[in-house]
């Protein structure tokens, strides 16, 4: 079987993350690398769009990247940070499905941000596990659609062809899911941490159960958000977890020290190469800070056909 080599990008706190993935007879990280970037993708507010001035200079800026790191991928795909995504799990009516769920669903979401018509969003909707006879919960992520232009516009010059376009908290799961294999059937707290924000969410079984995000200024805010998330999980039925696993920017070791006095489970950052045989050069430049890395490894992680 020919192999193919699949990049992601991630954006962090002014910094364009990347990583490669050799899809062969094994799944191999291939390249790691993050440099600057002018657009702050977690403040656009629904600004972007293909005709944005900026499209050239993100495009060369994503360009020089991929020089720098030697990377030929022949798809890549890219992980908007949550600030710019509507994200939120809204109970339905059980009966609402095909256009009328799609309906109700713009309808709530024009409830949520009054300022953005949902004609000019992408709206993706997965129900959850539970619920009863007459309501549900249903998973619902929405992107401007500008947003999407503005990232096809800016890879549209590249050799390599665009894929997915995902938020990436949620790509960091696929990382988590792939190199956390004994943690499938286990319940784990994913807390995705940037500057002044965290995302939360519940994987067990392979998926995603539920979401919240926190504002959270300062530590000892993170340690208050991530408490009172594990108590909403007790709330909700779903026991304690496993094992509490951190990414992003400010996964540093003082964070995860004060998480872990705080609830009592052990914390730990995600280890986004830990199944990806990293060369010994990868290991050593990114190997203890690989937890930044998450949300691109596990774009890239998917499988490109």
């Amino acid at each position: 079987m020919k192999s193919t080599r699949h990049a992601g990008v991630s954006f962090f706190n002014g910094q364009i993350q990347i990583a490669e993935v050799e899809h062969g007879k094994k799944l191999t990280v291939t390249a790691l690398g993050e440099r600057a970037t002018s657009i702050d993708f977690a403040d656009v507010n629904g600004t972007l769009s293909q005709a944005h001035p900026s499209v050239s200079t993100f495009a060369g800026e994503l360009a020089g990247l991929l020089k720098q790191e030697k990377i030929e991928a022949e798809f890549i795909s890219f992980a908007l940070p949550t600030e710019p995504v509507f994200i939120n799990v809204i109970p339905v009516d059980a009966t609402l499905e095909g256009p009328e769920l799609a309906s109700h669903l713009q309808w709530e979401l024009e409830q949520f941000e009054p300022r953005i018509p949902a004609k000019d969003c992408i709206i993706s909707a997965q129900p959850l596990p539970g619920g009863d006879a007459e309501t549900r919960n249903v998973f619902v992520v929405s992107v401007h659609r500008g947003t999407v232009g503005f990232l096809k516009k800016a890879a549209s010059g590249l050799k390599s062809r665009l894929k997915f376009i995902d938020v990436d908290h949620f790509s960091s799961e696929k990382s988590l899911r792939f190199n956390y294999p004994e943690l499938k059937e286990k319940p784990v707290m994913l807390i995705g941490l940037r500057q002044g924000r965290i995302d939360a969410s519940l994987v067990l079984g392979g998926e995603a159960r539920d979401y919240r995000g926190y504002v959270t200024p300062g530590p000892q805010e993170v340690k208050a958000a991530t408490g009172h998330y594990l108590e909403s999980m007790k709330e909700q039925g779903n026991g304690t977890p496993a094992k509490v696993i951190l990414h992003g920017i400010d996964a540093t070791y003082g964070i995860i020290s004060l998480i872990q006095q705080e609830i009592g489970i052990e914390t730990l950052p995600l280890d986004a190469v830990r199944k990806l045989s990293p060369s010994k050069a990868l290991r050593e430049a990114y190997g203890s800070e690989s937890s930044r890395f998450a949300a691109a490894v596990g774009l890239a992680l998917r499988a490109p056909a």
